[in-house]
């Protein structure tokens, strides 16, 4: 309850401020100016970047599990739809309930799975943040959020350094936890540990290490293409490198609290961060809208087909670990 309020506090905040900077009337005019060409282009992109994210997620899920990568693209769907739809991601755990239902696949799998996602893609926008900054025509007035920007990954970087030298500590207090000392006569608990463990294993597997990262990079390509092609439809001249930039603010604007559908938020961060690019309000705003939209409503679509006329069921309370 208190996500759900502090989310809306968000956007409504979000939302009172882009009424006070954009002049709606020039908005609309913008939008009405789009070229359907490059939109249609962008959706298209948004379906390779998803089809890409659902291979990789079946590559993070144990191989000898019968679930397809077809079923995982509907879960996937429908997960995307209640998460614009409902509250608080409720659309995670409607995924996590989805998929344990399918034959050889745990609770352990899934979340380590999940986990792994976030990892893989935090990895890989920090990464492309770092091989497209150099090249952001940013003005001199903007620079200490750059500065401040890489401050903050370089405060991300020793944690993670921090983390690897402390692995195998982490490791035996892991193993520890799991072995089921502390839960004594839970069978289903260390079942469970056992399984994330398998499920974390995934990611470093010689077998599957190359692809898992290869689809992931791919996903992402096809989501900076996304906000290029967009840009593109509202004439807006920006390098690429601006469209790599679009992506990772928005979606770490979407980590926050908001409304479903990350309504505000999302167009908050888009709008101010194409500002100091000489981008006009208005026409930012525009962007963030029409971005908004073909990110939101394909998705959505299909994701309400799968689920009224697809094989998944949902059961929320599912979706938790028993205890015995």
């Amino acid at each position: 309850m208190r996500r759900f309020i502090a989310g809306l506090l968000f956007t409504v905040v979000s939302l009172a401020l882009l009424l006070r900077v954009i002049d709606w009337t020039t908005t609309a005019a913008v939008l009405r100016d789009a070229d359907w060409k490059f939109i249609a282009l962008a959706v298209t992109c948004l379906v390779v970047s998803l089809i890409a994210k659902t291979v990789r997620w079946r590559l993070l899920l144990p191989s000898d599990s019968q679930v397809t990568t077809p079923r995982l693209y509907r879960i996937l769907h429908i997960s995307f739809l209640l998460n614009n739809v409902l509250p608080a991601r409720l659309g995670d755990v409607a995924r996590i309930t989805m998929t344990i239902k399918q034959p050889g696949v745990r609770f352990g799998h899934v979340l380590s799975s999940m986990l792994t996602e976030r990892a893989t893609d935090s990895i890989t926008l920090i990464a492309c943040f770092v091989l497209v900054s150099p090249f952001l025509p940013v003005p001199n007035d903007y620079l200490p959020w750059l500065h401040g920007a890489w401050a903050g990954l370089a405060t991300l970087t020793a944690l993670a350094v921090l983390a690897v030298a402390l692995r195998r500590r982490l490791g035996r207090v892991i193993a520890h936890l799991s072995s089921g000392r502390r839960f004594p006569g839970s069978q289903r608990l260390r079942e469970e540990a056992s399984s994330f463990h398998e499920g974390l294993a995934q990611l470093v597997a010689r077998d599957h290490v190359f692809r898992i990262w290869g689809w992931s990079w791919a996903a992402w390509l096809g989501a900076f293409a996304i906000n290029y092609l967009l840009m593109r439809a509202l004439g807006i001249e920006a390098p690429m490198a601006v469209a790599v930039l679009l992506t990772c603010t928005t979606n770490l604007a979407m980590l926050l609290p908001s409304s479903p559908g990350y309504v505000g938020v999302f167009h908050a961060a888009a709008t101010l961060s194409l500002i100091p690019f000489g981008v006009g309000s208005a026409q930012a705003f525009g962007f963030a809208i029409l971005a908004h939209l073909v990110n939101v409503i394909p998705v959505s679509i299909l994701g309400a087909a799968f689920l009224l006329w697809g094989r998944e069921s949902l059961n929320l309370r599912r979706a938790t670990v028993p205890t015995r």
